[in-house]
């Protein structure tokens, strides 16, 4: 292998639709890092059969302190250490760089999307990229602030070159936490959004419950309280 390592980091509490993620992502990263969500499960006897006996090539980080409560930011943050320190023990010159997509259990990545996502912006030298973009060039933003909603970063599929460092801000729990990464992301170069490549979506807001009603409330008054003004 003569490029950087590849990576990909699924939170999930467990939904049917995660087999379809794997399959999507599997054959276009070195590694999968499942963060297991579910704060009902209390012992590995309880995952289900596959969680107990992932397949090659993916790992399952179960981080029950990090789990009491519904945190987006802290799931990504768990694949996203775990993924630093494999890179810190190698001499290998390849893992100085390293690549990783960031999904939502039901996003479904064509064919093809990692090589054009991480072609971009590591040609761009950029830190993260998505893909959907209408026009036939890619849009780059290199400043935090609103811009048109269709070349915002695509929250449940994107991706960071993961040596630069971005974390997703554990205050924000829910919604806006994506627009976190993509805001911090231009700070540290840009965010490229590429042409084509359509991301299945399978089930938009579909865990949105009236404690997470709540939590979005909170979410929309921390990022003002951060950046002065709403990403939209």
């Amino acid at each position: 292998m003569s490029r950087i390592p590849r990576f990909a980091i699924i939170p999930t509490n467990g939904r049917s639709c995660l087999a379809d993620c794997l399959a999507a992502i599997r054959n276009q990263v070195d590694h999968v890092l499942v963060v297991w969500t579910d704060q009902k499960v209390g012992h590995h006897q309880a995952f289900p059969e596959w969680a107990q006996r992932p397949p090659d090539g993916v790992t399952i980080i179960y981080q029950f302190d990090a789990l009491r409560e519904v945190n987006i930011s802290c799931w990504w943050n768990a694949g996203l250490r775990h993924v630093e320190q494999a890179a810190s023990i190698h001499s290998d010159p390849r893992w100085s760089k390293w690549d990783v997509a960031i999904l939502n259990d039901d996003a479904i990545v064509p064919e093809g999307w990692f090589d054009a996502a991480s072609g971009t912006m590591r040609q761009m030298g950029v830190a993260a990229a998505c893909s959907g973009g209408r026009g036939p060039m890619p849009v780059l933003h290199t400043q935090p602030g609103p811009v048109p909603l269709d070349t915002r970063l695509c929250g449940f599929a994107f991706m960071l070159a993961g040596e630069m460092g971005l974390r997703g801000n554990e205050s924000l729990k829910w919604y806006f936490t994506d627009d976190w990464m993509d805001w911090e992301s231009r700070k540290l170069g840009g965010m490229v959004m590429i042409p084509g490549f359509h991301v299945e979506h399978l089930y938009p807001n579909g865990q949105v419950t009236p404690e997470i009603q709540e939590q979005i409330a909170k979410d929309a008054q921390t990022f003002v309280d951060i950046y002065g003004m709403r990403p939209w």
